[in-house]
């Protein structure tokens, strides 16, 4: 189990309980978070659940796959660096404290 923190756009913040296994897109969904929509259901074949992951944690987490990469050029404002697909992101206790920013909008 790790707690993540999802930042909405605005600055709003939620922090859950997430259960390792489950990708954080997941853990958004079941917790109602706003601002992941997940339109592809944790595919990889959309961009609806992009993120800007904290400065902190780039280094931390699993790096991209090819599929992830060509997903996010599709992501509304990717950030080479910080932008990540959150149904690819798989969770740990390792992601204890995990940091999560919302875009300003999914498409």
């Amino acid at each position: 189990m790790a707690k993540i923190t999802y930042v909405e756009h605005g600055g709003t913040e939620h922090t859950v309980e997430v259960a390792n296994g489950l990708t954080v897109m997941e853990g958004a969904r079941d917790n109602n978070i706003p601002g992941i929509e997940a339109d592809c259901g944790g595919a990889c074949a959309c961009s609806t659940c992009h993120v800007y992951i904290h400065p902190d944690w780039v280094e931390k987490i699993p790096a991209k796959d090819d599929m992830e990469e060509d997903m996010l050029d599709f992501a509304f404002e990717p950030d080479p660096a910080r932008s990540r697909l959150t149904c690819q992101i798989k969770i740990t206790d390792d992601l204890d404290g995990l940091v999560v920013q919302m875009p300003e909008k999914q498409i």
